[in-house]
């Protein structure tokens, strides 16, 4: 099992919008695209994304960030869809913060 976690600043993404389809999946960009919480959303999926590629031990770079995919199951939750396999992920926002954490059964 691997599991992962990472914090970012969402200032970090503020007036950055060209950054969206360099790091969001299509399907997230269609769900970008309707929020108007655009920076929380882009935050959060950042770093569920870098905790995912910590819990697989692999660097930024070796799995693009358009690969990986955090959609909604049924019940709302997030869920971290990568090579058509399912991982959990929890994404939260909090002042200037999101926070992500993934666990990956091996």
């Amino acid at each position: 099992m691997g599991i992962g976690i990472d914090i970012v600043r969402m200032a970090r993404f503020a007036g950055k919008e060209k950054l969206a389809p360099r790091i969001l999946s299509p399907e997230e960009l269609a769900i970008y695209q309707q929020r108007s919480n655009k920076v929380e959303f882009i935050a959060g999926r950042f770093a569920a994304k870098e905790a995912f590629f910590k819990a697989l031990k692999k660097g930024i770079g070796h799995i693009p960030f358009t690969a990986v995919s955090i959609i909604y199951d049924s019940h709302g939750a997030p869920i971290l869809i990568h090579d058509n396999n399912r991982y959990e992920v929890s994404i939260s926002h909090d002042g200037d913060y999101a926070i992500a954490i993934v666990k990956v059964d091996k």
